[in-house]
């Protein structure tokens, strides 16, 4: 039955019916395997061509840009108190500002001053840190000039507020104005992040007195209901000091951003630019191509090869801080044999990650050691050390465990992976490479994804394939929450190792950069010994655009770096 219906699968592949990545997907589905699929049939033949859109060049206009993204899937705000999406970050981020930015993030620690006029200064125990800020600073459409009045108003309403971000204000201590272009910050203790966190866009500044005239929040008491009327306007407008201000909102067609007259950094190069909502990548592909949209946020691996053929486009790539993994509960109540490390070694052992990344990702992924990605402090020591497929060495890991095991898969049902492979088709291949340790049965359990991010945020669930990316750009952004006894994605697989909790607390206060990296070296080791977690893929970030785009890159954090776009007719 299985030939017959790879088979059927090689003669839609040939036709045109289905494209190669389809026809790995759903033969791995029918227990192919990967080197079955390479030598099968068909397998030297020349891919077909693709059918070609038209390539009519309408998008002519230099002085706007022009992106399709699913907007009503995944834009909410550009609230800096409420944001906590990710696509709309690149709107946000030419739109407010924070004291520091990164400009590129394949440089993840050459942060740079945006609002401030410098780095900040830090006293000789690392707790009081002094801010100056850059002067003449206008807000969009009032003309206010910003101060540091400004900003204490906008961390307090960021607290106040207490919507997903608000956790973001407790990195900062307690802060005063000094005068009207200095912040002080008191820390309880040296924060080594601390740059990378102010330079998260929820610690944004906003117009305090055009906020206020609209309402503005209770700052008296976290969690009060702001008013709507400042929701609204916050939604609707902008009060922010970016190089672009929000001129429509309306997620379901479009969202305009126009150039700030008075921006202090001098005019941008583009008089405005435009997001469409644009759900499905082929059809923001086929825009691209015939010229009515400048850049496709997202694109089918499949894809691609078709856009670098064509001389009229380009493609946007990086690394991304985005991870997808697998997380197994270590306490025996929940985990069961699980709870002991050789169990999690030997199914680490036991994985065809270059299956999965060059396979079943067509390529658009990197696989960092660790739950703390590639680029990041301390990664590429650690690199190395990540574990291989061993299929020996996991039977002899797995013989030390005792008698069969069967455990439970659990993902989100019709949930795709970071690449945009179907979990029904990559957890299968996983579950296959896991059952050729002899004795290890895996089971597959597709839950409601709310459910199962619930249960898992509960401790409830042993084993589990999850995802994870950034609050802010810092290898302590991941090493915390993974790493540290309670921390956040720590907590929901009962992981601890005082030695890990040590460490954190060393690398977070300090403050010398080859001190630090070592101590995160360190760290890293030990958590890559204990596998409460597996890193399988980074994604690498692809967008297709026009040619006539210029000054543009993607971001890990802002997605698609727009502050120095410009474009030719």
């Amino acid at each position: 039955m299985t030939d017959t219906r790879l088979s059927d699968l090689v003669q839609a592949m040939n036709e045109g019916r289905i494209n190669r990545r389809q026809f790995i997907q759903w033969a791995l589905a029918l227990g192919v395997s990967l080197p079955a699929l390479a030598l099968g049939p068909g397998a030297g033949a020349a891919p077909a061509s693709p059918p070609r859109v038209p390539s009519s060049r309408s998008q002519t206009d230099a002085t706007t840009l022009i992106i399709a993204d699913n907007l009503a899937g995944n834009w909410i705000t550009l609230d800096p108190a409420r944001i906590y999406e990710v696509n709309s970050q690149a709107a946000m981020n030419v739109v407010y500002e924070c004291l520091y930015h990164l400009p590129d993030s394949t440089k993840a620690d050459q942060f740079e001053p945006l609002l401030a006029e410098a780095m900040p200064d830090v006293s000789a125990d690392g707790k009081v840190v002094t801010i100056k800020l850059r002067p003449g600073v206008k807000f969009h459409n009032t003309g206010n000039e910003m101060t540091s009045a400004d900003w204490i108003y906008s961390w307090n309403r960021l607290k106040a507020v207490a919507d997903n971000p608000s956790f973001l204000a407790e990195y900062v201590g307690t802060y005063e104005a000094v005068d009207p272009l200095t912040l002080k910050l008191t820390l309880e203790t040296p924060n080594a992040a601390l740059v990378p966190i102010l330079a998260a866009t929820p610690l944004s500044v906003t117009d305090s007195k055009a906020v206020m005239e609209q309402g503005g929040a209770d700052l008296t008491s976290a969690g009060t209901p702001e008013a709507q009327g400042t929701i609204d306007f916050m939604t609707k407008q902008s009060a922010g000091t970016g190089p672009y201000r929000v001129t429509t909102w309306d997620i379901e067609t479009e969202v305009v951003v126009e150039a700030h007259a008075d921006y202090w950094g001098g005019a941008p190069k583009l008089q405005r630019i435009i997001w469409r909502n644009v759900g499905d990548p082929n059809t923001q592909l086929q825009l691209v191509q015939t010229g009515e949209i400048d850049i496709a946020y997202a694109v089918d691996p499949d894809k691609v090869a078709e856009v670098e053929a064509d001389p009229n486009l380009q493609i946007f790539q990086a690394p991304t801080l985005n991870l997808d993994y697998l997380a197994f509960n270590t306490s025996e109540a929940v985990g069961g044999p699980l709870a002991k490390k050789e169990l999690r070694q030997a199914i680490a052992y036991a994985i065809d990650y270059d299956g999965i990344i060059n396979g079943l990702s067509g390529g658009a992924s990197i696989r960092p050691a660790t739950m703390i990605p590639l680029g990041l402090l301390g990664t590429e020591e650690v690199k190395d050390l990540a574990y291989k497929p061993d299929l020996a060495k996991a039977q002899e890991l797995f013989a030390t465990v005792g008698g069969p095991v069967e455990l439970t898969l659990t993902y989100g049902a019709d949930a795709s992976s970071s690449n945009g492979v179907s979990l029904d088709v990559l957890l299968a291949k996983i579950q296959a490479d896991l059952q050729k340790i002899d004795g290890l049965t895996v089971k597959l359990n597709p839950m409601d994804q709310a459910q199962r991010l619930a249960d898992f945020r509960a401790a409830k669930i042993a084993f589990t394939f999850s995802g994870w990316s950034a609050d802010y750009p810092d290898v302590h952004a991941y090493a915390e929450p993974f790493g540290k006894t309670g921390g956040a994605a720590a907590k929901r697989v009962n992981y601890s190792n005082p030695q890990v909790d040590a460490l954190l607390a060393q690398g977070i206060g300090e403050l010398d950069p080859e001190k630090r990296k070592q101590t995160y070296i360190d760290l890293q080791k030990l958590m890559i010994d204990d596998a409460a977690f597996i890193a399988l893929e980074q994604p690498i970030d692809r967008k297709p655009a026009s040619k006539a785009v210029q000054n543009v890159t993607t971001h890990s954090i802002y997605m698609i770096q727009l502050r120095y776009a410009s474009k030719t007719a």
